[in-house]
């Protein structure tokens, strides 16, 4: 195992999907979440095309492996409509944080699946995580002091799921196909599956503002490229968290530009899950 590498392909990862999903809130309030999924994939495709063609024969060879390359597109293109329908109707800053939390979930079938043992302080960062979900996803109502869940808020959840679930199957698969081509194959799946229902929809959106899923789609393909890379190297423990961190950055860009401001309980909501992504990484 490359240790260092494996670190660096973390913060990679981290950095990109921070800035990737930073520029998808502002592609999703223009032009809508299904477009810019499907864009995403096709867009993405094309970036990561060159690099994955030499190992194109690897699918011949390992047809399980592809299929399962195949079924991780599918839970990818689920959990990527869910999150930016989470950015669509919510508020990057409060979305982010929780859809962070995927790593939790990539632990936790570890735990189940691999028979990894559940250690004290893997239980402290599942609570840290959690108590962060709850306060995160909390927001005062404007007028009275009363709580309600944040718009968003379920979406976000639902992509931790499917997000956790995609980190965890992309381990294996990587280490047979490499780090390019089960990016392609589910960049592909995506556009396979994204395209009914968008040439369903009748409305257009602002042409212009297609111009907005380039840098999503960029950024998105260079952190899923960063990640594969990390694991094929390195541990799912310690390149998930790291990559988990991701949400900090979004939450910057939003606190920056959007004029995103948390409440108190928000603050540390953000804190402890970052508190919690991390420990999950270091005792992992």
């Amino acid at each position: 195992m490359n240790l260092g590498l494996s670190i660096a392909c973390g913060l990679l990862t981290a950095s990109g999907f921070g800035i990737a999903d930073f520029a998808a809130k502002l592609s999703t309030d223009k032009v809508g979440f299904l477009r810019t999924a499907l864009f995403v994939q096709l867009v993405g495709s094309f970036f990561v095309l060159p690099f994955a063609l030499p190992d194109a024969y690897r699918v011949v060879i390992n047809p399980w492996i592809t299929l399962a390359a195949i079924l991780l597109g599918v839970v990818n293109v689920l959990g990527t409509l869910l999150l930016y329908k989470g950015f669509e109707v919510g508020r990057v800053s409060i979305v982010s944080p929780i859809a962070s939390t995927a790593p939790l979930v990539a632990v936790l079938l570890a735990i189940t699946l691999l028979g990894e043992i559940l250690t004290r302080e893997l239980l402290i960062g599942i609570g840290l995580v959690m108590l962060g979900i709850i306060l995160v996803s909390l927001q005062t109502t404007q007028g009275n002091a009363s709580k309600q869940v944040a718009r968003g808020t379920v979406y976000a959840i639902g992509f931790m799921f499917f997000g956790g679930l995609l980190l965890f199957g992309l381990k294996p698969v990587t280490s047979v196909l490499g780090a390019f081509l089960p990016v392609l194959i589910m960049r592909w799946v995506g556009i396979l599956v994204l395209a009914a229902p968008f040439l369903a929809t009748r409305s257009k959106g602002q042409p212009r503002a297609f111009r907005l899923v380039l840098p999503v789609a960029f950024f998105d393909t260079f952190a899923n490229v960063a990640y594969t890379m990390g694991v094929s190297v390195g541990t799912v423990t310690i390149v998930s968290p790291l990559g988990g961190m991701f949400s900090s950055v979004t939450v910057l860009l939003a606190w920056a530009f959007l004029k995103e401001k948390p409440s108190r309980h928000q603050i540390i909501g953000f804190a402890a899950i970052l508190i919690g992504v991390a420990t999950l990484g270091i005792f992992g």
